[in-house]
């Protein structure tokens, strides 16, 4: 059987890039969060409740064994969301057959 964490999502409201993650039903305003702090981190919203993570597996825009391994650790990790995505240039021609790029 595999292994699953169930954790929820904090987004901070001054940095959006800067996440907290708990185990699911965590309450955040009770914890106690390791000194020096990240002021970012001290306002949050929620971003995401209840995904489940699986040590071992990709998952997009996350480092699960990473925040796995903190939650452990600490009972809380932060981390960043990086997703990237790239948009190409398709060459389109008039009516007259003329490049338009």
């Amino acid at each position: 059987m595999e292994w699953k964490l169930k954790i929820d999502i904090y987004k901070s409201t001054k940095d959006g890039n800067k996440y907290l993650s708990v185990p699911k039903g965590t309450k955040v305003e009770s914890l106690q969060l390791s000194d020096p702090v990240d002021p970012d981190l001290l306002t949050l919203s929620p971003f995401k409740t209840r995904l489940e993570i699986t040590p071992g597996k990709s998952h997009f825009a996350l480092d699960q064994d990473n925040i796995i391994e903190q939650i452990e650790k600490n009972g809380y990790a932060v981390h960043g969301a990086k997703i990237e995505i790239k948009v190409g240039v398709v060459k389109t021609r008039d009516i007259w057959g003329q490049s338009k790029n």
